[in-house]
Order: C-alpha cells, then structure tokens, then sequence
C-alpha cells in the first residue's frame, strides 16, 4: 500500500519536484558546512594558532571514517536494510553530532577546558607518510577535536549522500531521473559559493569569532 501511495505520488509533477528540492536542500546545507571554514584560514591563524599544515590535516580529515574504516560501506548496508526514512534521519542525526563538535572546538569554553589540556597532551603522532591520521606532534588541540567532529560529520554527510541518490531514484524512476541527479548536484553545489561570500561576512562581524559561522551552519543542519 505505501509503495502504491508513494508511485500515485510520483506520478505528480508538483509532488516529484517538490521531493527534488527537500532532497536537494539537505545536500545544500551539507556542502556548505564541509567548507565552512575554508575561507577562515587567516583568522583560524591568529585565534587558534592553526597553521598551514593544522588546516590542511582538519580539511583532509571528512573522508578518514569512510575511506580507513569503511564506514561507507555500512551505510550502504543500513540504507539497503532500513530504508530511506530511517538512514535520512540518521544520517542527519550524525552530521549534527559531528558538526556540534567542531563548533565546540572553536569556542572560548574548550580553551579553557580540561578537555583542551587532554588534546594537547595525546594524540601527538610524528608527522611521517605512514600516519594516515589528521594527528599529529605540535597540532593546535581545537584543530584535532575539530577534525573528530569533521570526521564524524563527514560519515553523516556520506551517508546523507547515498540516501538523497536513492531517494531521487525512488520519486523519478522512469521519469526525469538524469535531470533530477543533475539538479540535485548543481543545488548543493551551491552551497559552496554561499560559503565564500557569507562565512567570512558573518565571522568578521564584531567581535571576531570563526565559531559564529559555524554556529549558524549548525542551526541550518538542524533546520534542514
């Protein structure tokens, strides 16, 4: 009966296009938190103390779950097990965990933690080819609890991403479906040129603080 109910409504275009852009929207919402920060390196520099090397580590951390732990590959296997409604929520469910950490990790409140004390003190690797991690010796405590936030953010965001391909494949079989992919990409795609313009706009806002956009990108996630 609901696969019925859900081909009925399939057949109208207002119902399948309007799926298409709730779709697309939590897409949207995702690129822009995975670049969120990317125009900020200048003031993560002089307020956190990530350099060059911090950064790049923090940005290459998003796949390290999906790729080192083959978390991909299990959300493959949820999606396929327990539909699209139940991974949608999950996966958005771990993209604000993710996301709430990083937005932690940039606040006052973690620099004066004893969690901030923890960081510096472990997580110490040598800076070598076989360390696949983001950790290593002399990285900034906020850039390595950021990274874990990224990492599980990125696991969420992943996920999010095979739901949504399942999902227009659901609402478009034998209809616009290439088109539909096609806008699907190109919407959240989007949301990284929202990022260039907005992010650095909202952080440079008095006083200075590279948390306020993500705090804003956070509420989007929750939103959307």
């Amino acid at each position: 009966m609901v696969e019925t109910f859900q081909k009925k409504l399939s057949d109208s275009p207002a119902w399948r296009w309007t799926a298409l852009v709730l779709l697309a929207s939590a897409m949207f919402f995702a690129y822009i938190f995975v670049d969120i920060l990317s125009p900020l390196q200048e003031f993560l520099q002089t307020q956190h103390g990530w350099d060059p090397i911090a950064y790049g580590r923090f940005a290459g951390s998003e796949p390290f779950l999906n790729v080192f732990v083959f978390f991909l590959i299990f959300a493959g296997i949820i999606l396929d097990k327990m539909g699209v409604r139940f991974t949608a929520i999950l996966s958005g469910a771990v993209m604000v965990v993710g996301a709430s950490i990083n937005y932690y990790a940039l606040t006052e409140g973690f620099e004066a933690s004893s969690l901030k004390v923890w960081f510096d003190n472990n997580l110490n690797l040598p800076l070598s080819a076989w360390n696949v991690t983001p950790f290593y010796d002399g990285m900034p405590a906020s850039a390595k609890l950021s990274a874990i936030g990224f990492m599980i953010f990125g696991c969420g965001a992943e996920m999010a991403g095979i739901t949504v391909s399942r999902g227009i494949v659901k609402w478009f079989k034998g209809k616009e479906m290439a088109l539909a992919m096609g806008i699907e990409m190109a919407i959240a795609r989007v949301g990284v040129a929202v990022v260039v313009i907005a992010s650095p706009a909202i952080a440079s806002i008095h006083p200075i603080d590279v948390s306020r956009p993500v705090a804003y990108e956070l509420l989007l996630l929750i939103i959307g």
